[in-house]
C-alpha cells in the first residue's frame, strides 16, 4: 500500500500513545484502589474495635459485680466472623507489630492492633471484601486499556488515511509523470498551505527546471550537430575531389596519405555528429533495427588495420610492427545479433577501441564479443576516486577544455540502447570495459 509506511507510524503512535495513558492510568488506579482499600478498612474496623474493646470492658466491670450471662467482646467479634483477642491471648508473631493495621497472606487477612490502658488489643479476619474490590478494579483497568487501544486504532486509521491523502496523491501523481511527462501536478495539490502544498510546489518548480534544461541540452546538442553537418560534407566531397585530383598529378604520391588520415578524420567527426544528434532525441524516438555486431566489428577492426592504428594479433607476431601501432588480440565470435542503432553502436565500440589504443601502458590491446558482451580490455591504470565516465577526464585527470577519452558519450549511448557499460577493475595490472546487451535472432545478415 502506497504510504502504507506513514499511516503505520502514525496507528503505531496512536497506539503506542494509548498504551501509554492506559498503562500511567491503571497504575495510578491501582495505587489508589491500594490506598482508598485500607483506608476503607481502617475506616470499617476501628469503630468496631472500639466497639468490642467497649463491651469487653464493661464485661469485666460486671463481672466484678458478680453478674451473670456476660457478652465479652470475642462474643461479639464471633457474631461478625471476625476475631478478637486481648493481651496474653494475642500471638507472638503480633505482638512485635506496631499498633495500626497490618496485613498477611497476601493481603488475604488483616490484622489491627490497639492499645489501651496498658493492654493491647488485636482485631482479626478475612480482607475478601478489599480482594474483591482488587480484582473488580484490576478487569475494570484492562478492559478500559483495551478500550482505548481499540479507540485508539479506529482514529489513526482514520486520520491516517485524512492526514497521507494528499501525500499519496502527490506521490501517484508524481510516479504518473515518470520523467518523460511534462503534465503538471493537480492544481488542488499545489494549492494546499500545509506541507503537502510546500513539497508539491518546490517539486512542481524542480520538474520545470529540470524540463527547460533537458530542452536547452537537447536543443543546443541537436543544433550544434545540424550546423557541423553541413560543412563537414563539404569537406568530405571537397577531399574526394582532391583525392581525384592529386591521383592524376605526377608526383603527387606523397600527398595521398595525408589525404587519406584528412578522410578518415572527417568520417570519425561525421560519425561522432551523427551520434550526437541521435543522442539529442528522446529515446522512444530511437528507431531499433536488427544489426550483425559481429559483422560490424570485424568491419570497424579492419578499418582501423587499414589506418595503421593496430596491428591484429597472430602466432607469427609476438611485437609491435611499427612504432605506434597497438597490437590488438580480437576474439569475435560469429553472428552475434542485436536490435540496436548502428550510430549509437559505432559511438559505443570507437570509444572503447579508442580509449584502448590511446591509453595502453605497454601497446597491447584486446577485443572479446560473446553472445551477450562486448569486452575491450588494455593494461592502462586509471586513478583511484577517478569518476571515469564522466566528462572532461582524461587518464585520471580533468582537463579544462572539456574534451576527454569519449567514455561519457559511449555511457550515454548505451543508456539509450538499453545496454549496460561497466568499468572492471578487478583485474590486476588491466583496464576492463564490458558492455552488456541482450542479443537478437539473426536476421538474415542484415547490417
Amino acid at each position: 500500500m502506497r504510504g502504507g509506511g506513514i499511516r503505520a507510524r502514525i496507528l503505531a503512535a496512536f497506539v503506542l500513545l494509548a498504551l501509554g495513558l492506559g498503562l500511567a492510568m491503571g497504575l495510578a488506579g491501582y495505587y489508589a484502589h491500594e490506598r482508598m482499600a485500607v483506608h476503607l478498612l481502617a475506616w470499617h474496623s476501628r469503630p468496631v474495635m472500639n466497639a468490642l474493646i467497649e463491651a469487653e470492658q464493661r464485661a469485666w466491670r460486671a463481672q466484678e459485680h458478680g453478674r451473670k450471662h456476660l457478652y465479652y467482646g470475642a462474643d461479639l467479634a464471633d457474631a461478625m466472623h471476625l476475631r478478637f483477642l486481648v493481651g496474653k491471648e494475642i500471638p507472638p508473631a503480633w505482638k512485635s507489630l506496631s499498633p495500626g493495621l497490618h496485613f498477611f497472606d497476601h493481603d488475604r487477612f488483616f490484622v489491627l492492633l490497639e492499645e489501651r490502658e496498658g493492654l493491647t488489643y488485636a482485631l482479626s479476619g478475612s480482607s475478601g471484601l478489599l480482594q474483591g474490590l482488587r480484582d473488580r478494579l484490576a478487569w475494570l483497568l484492562s478492559a478500559c486499556v483495551l478500550a482505548g487501544i481499540v479507540v485508539a486504532g479506529i482514529l489513526a486509521l482514520v486520520f491516517s488515511r485524512r492526514l497521507t491523502a494528499g501525500l499519496l496523491r502527490l506521490t501517484m501523481a508524481v510516479q504518473a509523470n515518470d520523467g518523460q511527462s511534462s503534465a503538471p501536478l493537480p492544481q488542488d495539490l499545489l494549492l494546499l498551505h500545509d506541507e503537502v502544498g510546500v513539497l508539491a510546489r518546490a517539486l512542481a518548480e524542480h520538474e520545470n527546471a529540470l524540463q527547460r534544461f533537458v530542452r536547452r541540452e537537447s536543443f543546443f546538442t541537436g543544433d550544434v550537430s545540424h550546423e557541423l553537418r553541413t560543412p563537414l560534407t563539404v569537406m568530405q566531397g571537397g577531399l574526394e575531389v582532391l583525392e581525384m585530383r592529386l591521383a592524376g598529378l605526377h608526383g603527387a604520391e606523397s600527398l595521398m596519405p595525408v589525404v587519406e588520415r584528412l578522410q578518415r578524420t572527417t568520417g570519425r567527426m561525421t560519425e561522432t555528429v551523427g551520434a550526437l544528434l541521435t543522442l539529442a532525441r528522446r529515446p522512444e524516438d530511437i528507431r531499433l533495427m536488427p544489426l550483425d555486431l559481429s559483422a560490424y566489428v570485424e568491419e570497424m577492426l579492419t578499418e582501423y588495420v587499414r589506418s595503421g592504428r593496430i596491428c591484429l594479433h597472430s602466432p607469427e607476431k609476438t611485437a609491435l610492427t611499427a612504432h605506434g601501432v597497438v597490437l590488438l588480440e580480437a576474439l569475435v565470435s560469429p553472428h552475434v545479433c542485436v536490435l540496436a542503432h548502428k550510430a549509437l553502436v559505432h559511438s559505443v565500440c570507437k570509444n572503447l577501441l579508442d580509449n584502448a589504443c590511446s591509453y595502453t601502458d605497454n601497446g597491447r590491446a584486446g577485443l572479446q564479443l560473446t553472445p551477450g558482451c562486448l569486452e575491450v580490455r588494455n593494461s592502462g591504470a586509471v586513478a583511484e576516486n577517478t569518476d571515469i565516465f564522466a566528462r572532461a577526464v582524461c587518464g585520471g585527470q580533468s582537463l579544462s577544455s572539456g574534451t576527454g577519452i569519449g567514455l561519457s558519450l559511449a555511457l550515454r549511448a548505451c543508456e539509450h540502447l538499453g545496454w549496460q557499460l561497466e568499468h572492471d577493475t578487478a583485474v590486476a595490472g588491466q583496464s576492463v570495459f564490458r558492455v552488456l546487451f541482450v542479443t537478437a535472432p539473426a536476421q538474415g545478415g542484415r547490417r
